[in-house]
């Protein structure tokens, strides 16, 4: 069965305070390379490329009008000097189902709970230690060498079976009243030491 993360009908577009928070969670620095999963028109990447150091983001977008869209802003970003020179802004428009993570060391989603369901094990893959196995005469096989671990900010729906690290929330101006989460997580063995109480809101 073919599986992709369907793009919503109607772009939710992230709230400026929304990505403010999420920098500030993740801290993505200038040897990081930080994905944007389902990136929309790009405001993310443009924000994170113009508030932070890192300078290598990839925006992931399977809609091809959304993902030239985003195109066309990260090229007017870089032309009125929002992102700044050497950094370099990509977007791929791809199933992010068929993506290889594997060189992502921040990620940025902002997906339902089936999306986030979906995406961990691909984001998992090479950074959780495989079941040991025996060769005959007893002696263990070695695990390989394990990625690094994965800090991944969501926004609105968390992970349901993983401890974030870190909670915050958004309050937006057009809906008076109303406080958005973003987590914070480190995914991967030896990365996730987390503690669910904390700056729970």
């Amino acid at each position: 069965r073919f599986l992709m993360l369907a793009p919503r009908k109607k772009l939710w577009s992230t709230p400026s305070c929304a990505i403010h928070i999420a920098a500030k969670l993740a801290n993505p620095g200038s040897n990081d390379i930080l994905y944007d999963v389902g990136c929309g028109d790009g405001r993310v990447l443009v924000q994170l490329a113009s508030q932070t150091t890192c300078r290598t983001l990839i925006g992931i977008e399977i809609d091809e009008q959304r993902a030239a869209e985003a195109q066309e802003n990260i090229t007017n970003a870089i032309k009125s000097g929002c992102i700044p020179p050497g950094t370099t802004v990509t977007i791929r428009c791809e199933n992010a189902l068929e993506v290889d993570y594997s060189d992502a060391t921040v990620v940025f989603l902002y997906l339902v709970p089936r999306g986030l369901r979906l995406i961990k094990s691909l984001l998992l893959r090479g950074r959780i230690k495989p079941p040991e196995t025996e060769r005959a005469g007893g002696s263990v096989v070695a695990s390989p060498d394990l990625l690094p671990p994965l800090r991944v900010v969501t926004y609105m729906a968390p992970f349901v079976d993983e401890k974030y690290e870190r909670k915050e929330v958004c309050k937006v101006d057009h809906q008076q009243g109303a406080e958005w989460p973003i987590y914070l997580y480190t995914l991967g063995d030896g990365g996730n030491a987390a503690n669910e109480s904390e700056e729970k809101r």
